[in-house]
């Protein structure tokens, strides 16, 4: 049975340890990821800007989106609905 739950639940092949060995690091953190960077970058080219930032979920993109309007400490009103 193969279990599609959670890569934590999932054994990593040979092959697929071979490739997380043989891949490229950087310290996303210090902007010196060249997986994350290239990614901003296509990003970045697909949607005719200057920079694109990657976040791995829609949450943390709704919050800073929000954090670029607000400060720490102030209230917003966000609504249930959609468009």
């Amino acid at each position: 049975m193969i279990d599609l739950r959670s890569d934590t639940v999932t054994r990593p092949t040979r092959a697929m340890l071979d490739e997380m060995v043989a891949a490229p690091v950087g310290d996303d953190v210090y902007g010196d990821d060249p997986t994350v960077n290239a990614l901003q970058q296509y990003a970045a080219e697909l949607a005719g800007k200057e920079a694109a930032l990657f976040l791995p979920t829609g949450t943390q993109a709704n919050l800073v989106a929000l954090l670029s309007h607000c400060e720490r400490g102030e209230e917003y009103i966000v609504g249930q609905g959609g468009a």
